[in-house]
């Protein structure tokens, strides 16, 4: 019988963290984050890290691996997530895996292949280029021009992202939105070593919506516009992971004096609402999933994914 791994999902503030928690404690479980940005040292009230009081006893893991000038990329995430789960299996414990980045958690759940292209420097340092004259968005205009499947996915201000869906579709013959179906494709004809039960948490938009303001607000209270200015003073090159990412850039006008710091958590919490919406898609479209009532408690949640576990 193929172990049981169990992924809770769903988009930032829909409560998955405190949810893996109490499952953890349950059926005798440690946890793998699926987050792109919590894998970064030193950043924590941005990125909702789980704290050692919310962790209450459960270890987690691939969170504080990277500094935050490395760069660290899906199919590192993949193969250290593998390694893991072996580990944790073999101390007879359950696994589970917890986190919003999609595809993270595809690139996990699909066995993905991640094969190495040739990168061509000179096109990658003129898109580069091209968005520091004009702005991130022109060069994202070229990516739904080429691959408009992975622009509906992937934000106008992830640089990095959009720039590598270019560069696969300028030097495959396969988009990189394709190559993802393909690989979807593929796991469903394999034999996966593990069965991956996907349980993903749904809230109503304006409920997550306002939970989303809320958690801004209280990120705010607990330092977040200290670790922003910190990220913000190492003047890290523009295509940083880091300062791409939502959470901390949202404040740099503010450090440049030139908007308020309430507009500036204004536009957070819009960019975490949009960023919500494209989470809901992801999760919803390319996982199979078994969705749970995010309104009920952690609780009666727990109960319920036992009842597919056990």
């Amino acid at each position: 019988m193929k172990e049981k791994i169990i992924c809770i999902v769903g988009p930032t503030a829909s409560g998955k963290t405190g949810l893996g928690v109490e499952l953890a404690k349950k059926i005798n479980a440690e946890i793998i984050s699926a987050d792109s940005m919590q894998i970064y040292k030193g950043l924590n009230v941005g990125t909702a890290k789980v704290t050692s009081k919310e962790a209450e006893g459960i270890k987690h893991h691939l969170i504080d691996i990277c500094d935050i000038h490395e760069k660290f990329s899906v199919a590192d995430f993949k193969k250290m997530c593998y390694d893991k789960i072996e580990e944790i299996l073999s101390r007879n414990k359950k696994v589970i895996i917890v986190g919003g980045t999609g595809l993270y958690v595809n690139s996990v759940v699909y066995n993905m292949n991640f094969d190495e292209q040739e990168i061509d420097f000179d096109y990658r340092k003129y898109l580069e280029d091209l968005s520091k004259k004009t702005s991130n968005e022109e060069v994202y205009k070229i990516l739904q021009n080429v691959d408009p499947e992975s622009a509906k996915v992937i934000h106008p201000n992830n640089l990095k992202r959009v720039i590598r869906a270019i560069e696969i579709a300028k030097n495959s013959n396969i988009l990189k939105s394709q190559h993802m179906k393909n690989e979807q494709q593929r796991i469903g004809k394999e034999d996966n070593k593990y069965d991956f039960l996907i349980f993903y948490l749904d809230w109503p938009r304006e409920v997550l919506y306002d939970r989303i303001n809320k958690r801004v607000d209280i990120m705010i209270k607990d330092g977040l516009l200290d670790e922003a200015k910190k990220l913000y003073d190492m003047n890290l090159e523009p295509n940083n992971t880091c300062i791409q990412s939502i959470g901390y850039k949202e404040f740099f006008p503010y450090f440049r004096g030139v908007c308020s710091l309430d507009e500036c958590i204004q536009k957070l919490k819009q960019e975490t609402r949009k960023y919500s919406k494209r989470q809901v898609t992801w999760f919803k479209n390319k996982l199979e999933i078994l969705e749970l009532n995010g309104q009920k408690s952690k609780e009666e949640l727990t109960k319920e994914i036992i009842k597919y576990v056990l």
